[in-house]
């Protein structure tokens, strides 16, 4: 972001200097604990969406770049969360422009897990040069690079990182045999070939008959190479056959599949050493290569959920035989996720109690499993992970689905599983009972078994809701959120109803509410203050595919962040924690803690002082003769103060010998740790 040095109105919200920190966070977890937030605190984000600087802005991230870090060790100060959620991880296709998490593989993670940056260092036998991963970046040439993820230049078959992985490989294959990389390898793929081998074939397959959809293929062999009911010598002589004359090709996909693996276990290794566990989102479905290799698995021609959906549903009828190929695929889905991940969030959950089926001739009919499924998927975990592992880990999306008894009680099975609820759909108590962490606790549902946020991927964003904007996803394509929710709020929280009207103080309200719950969650584009639909259902989706699933956390998240509390749509977490103690009557009881958190919420709303911003950019621009300057946060103490700073700091740079090490510390704290010494060095090179 850059911002014209004589326009004095621009102004942000600042962040907290190193003691402020200490103190914050003191306060957070004091408070949070006092106000029952005890649990988990997730935050949700789309790891391909993460901050990429320019340098290495290939167009997708991932969790194992360095920035990703540093992106979560900041948030995770001013958010207070111990557990990052990301969406499904597999490999996604596009569909006219549209790359949905959701739509993706189930068993391999994608090609984008691989951070190529890394196979330049000594660790991954410095398979690419600094150079070719450069080539990576340049390709990136969209023109709204910065705010929009380009899936194809990284994702895609012969995408510009794909044709750079190759050279990655032809160096991987001339390594010692007894390099550590080689012998890790050799190791993944014994453990996983059992589906490594048939996605490799499938994918030879699908260049041969230039078809991703196996059921176009015109040699019926091939279409129907892993079906049993056909003579298994045959089949298996034909799959020796594919695997001889395209070895070097299958080998490439076990090779990227490695690496995607090795990558995304060094990236929930950074989050463990943070104090962060790291849930994986197990979606529902299968991609069509796993159901061709698994074809007894499922239920022919027939679809889980919404049959707009198109997923494959598993064959219900034999999936209770924990020797059937529906349970077995079940189990090989689950327990890959337990690997990789802390916890798992279940997409879809209630298709494993009450699975709802789309039949060929356009039927749809309803199965009960009561929580025989569910028992099978936790033992799965637990068989990894081992016998005390805490299932509350394991997370279920139980929002949608009729998970209801006749009497309007949560079905057994899901009374005693962890829930996740978002308060889009907030009602005042006792006319709905729903939405709220206040309606459901006088349901009589239990603390730690429902975690509620004001949203995730999928609904209405929070800001649309709070300027009172039409939810264009609901059927009838008018529906209003904020009226139904302002009632509760007000209740919940003791406000006045006519208040929250305004669309800042509702957001806030908003905010508020689910830290009252022992367990919450918190989307990315929420915590930004975002007005964009992140899944745009019928909102403009065919409009702007390549905005769906898309949008990055800009370069300047920390800019961005703090500017989001500014106009007040942000998640200040000590403003909601103020109206949390307010509500519970804790400010009484805690007077001194409460009077802390007041100071911290009003920090973080200060805004830079106008004086200050024009006098700065002005001794900035007379000395670096450039007419742009990136925002200047610094602890605003006064026009004078900073001015003084400022020109302490430019005379260090010219007599180094009369600079301490204490005097330039304390200059050099300024909002978004900016560097003006760097700053100027840049400029005058430039």
């Amino acid at each position: 972001m850059k911002i014209l040095a004589t326009n004095s109105s621009i102004n942000f919200g600042r962040a907290l200097n190193s003691e402020e920190m200490k103190e914050f966070c003191s306060i957070r977890d004091e408070a949070k604990n006092l106000a029952g937030q005890t649990g988990k605190s997730i935050f949700i984000v789309h790891d391909t969406c993460l901050p990429q600087p320019d340098s290495i802005n290939t167009g997708v991230s991932n969790l194992s770049y360095k920035n990703s870090q540093e992106f979560f060790a900041y948030m995770k100060t001013y958010l207070g969360f111990n557990t990052v959620e990301v969406l499904p991880q597999g490999e996604v296709y596009s569909n006219k422009g549209f790359y949905c998490a959701y739509s993706g593989s189930a068993l391999s993670l994608g090609i984008h897990q691989i951070n190529p940056e890394l196979l330049t260092h000594k660790e991954f036998g410095n398979l690419l040069t600094p150079e070719e991963f450069n080539q990576i970046v340049i390709s990136n040439n969209s023109t709204d690079k910065n705010s929009i993820v380009n899936y194809k230049n990284v994702m895609n078959d012969n995408s510009s990182q794909d044709i750079t992985l190759a050279k990655a490989y032809k160096r991987f294959k001339k390594l010692s045999e007894n390099h550590p990389l080689k012998q890790e390898f050799s190791k993944f793929v014994a453990e996983n070939n059992d589906w490594l081998e048939p996605k490799g074939i499938y994918k030879v397959l699908s260049i041969q008959y230039k078809n991703l959809d196996y059921k176009q293929w015109s040699n019926a062999q091939d279409k129907y190479l892993y079906d049993i009911s056909l003579d298994k010598s045959t089949r298996e002589e034909r799959i020796k056959q594919i695997v001889k004359e395209n070895f070097d090709n299958i080998d490439f996909i076990k090779f990227k599949q490695f690496l995607a693996e090795k990558h995304l276990a060094i990236g929930r290794e950074n989050l463990n050493k943070m104090g962060i566990k790291l849930i994986g989102d197990c979606e529902i479905g299968f991609s069509p290569d796993e159901v061709w290799a698994h074809p007894e698995a499922f239920e022919k021609d027939c679809f889980i959920g919404d049959k707009s959906w198109e997923l494959p549903s598993l064959n219900y009828n034999t999936i209770g035989n924990p020797d059937s190929e529906s349970a077995k695929l079940l189990k090989r889905k689950v327990q890959l996720n337990a690997r990789r991940y802390d916890g798992i969030r279940f997409d879809v959950g209630w298709a494993y109690v009450v699975p709802q089926i789309s039949k060929p001739d356009g039927t749809v009919y309803t199965r009960y499993m009561g929580d025989s499924i569910l028992n099978f998927i936790e033992n799965s975990v637990k068989e990894i992970k081992g016998p005390n592992y805490d299932l509350k880990n394991l997370i279920y999306e139980f929002e949608g689905g009729n998970i209801w008894t006749q009497s309007g009680d949560l079905l057994e099975p899901i009374k005693k599983r962890v829930k996740i609820f978002g308060s889009t759909f907030m009602h005042d108590y006792p006319n709905d009972k729903w939405g709220s962490n206040d309606a459901f606790l006088k349901r009589g549902w239990l603390p730690d078994e429902f975690i509620i946020g004001v949203g995730n991927h999928d609904p209405q964003p929070l800001r649309q809701i709070a300027n009172n904007m039409p939810d264009n996803a609901m059927p009838e394509g008018n529906k209003f959120h904020k009226k139904d929710a302002i009632k509760a709020l007000a209740k919940i929280l003791g406000l006045d109803e006519a208040s929250l009207e305004d669309p800042v103080k509702f957001a806030r309200a908003k905010w508020a509410e689910p830290m009252m719950a022992k367990n919450n969650q918190m989307f990315y584009m929420d915590v930004f203050g975002r007005e964009e639909r992140f899944d745009m259902q019928c909102d403009n989706c065919s409009v702007h595919p390549e905005k769906n699933y898309a949008y990055k956390i800009p370069e300047n998240y920390k800019e961005a962040y703090h500017k989001a509390i500014q106009e007040g749509f942000g998640f200040n977490i000590m403003d909601s924690l103020e109206k949390v103690f307010k509500a519970k009557g804790l400010d009484k009881v805690k007077p001194e803690l409460y009077s802390k958190i007041v100071k911290y919420r009003n920090i973080l709303y200060e805004k830079e002082d106008n004086c200050t911003v024009q006098k700065t950019q002005n001794v900035i621009k007379h000395n670096t003769k450039n007419k742009y300057l990136k925002p200047i946060l610094i602890c605003s103490i006064g026009a004078a103060a900073v001015f003084l700073a400022i020109i302490v700091l430019f005379k260090t740079k010219n007599h180094p010998q009369k600079s301490s090490t204490k005097q330039i510390n304390s200059i050099e704290k300024p909002f978004y740790e900016f560097n003006f010494q760097n700053f100027i060095n840049s400029k005058k090179n430039n």
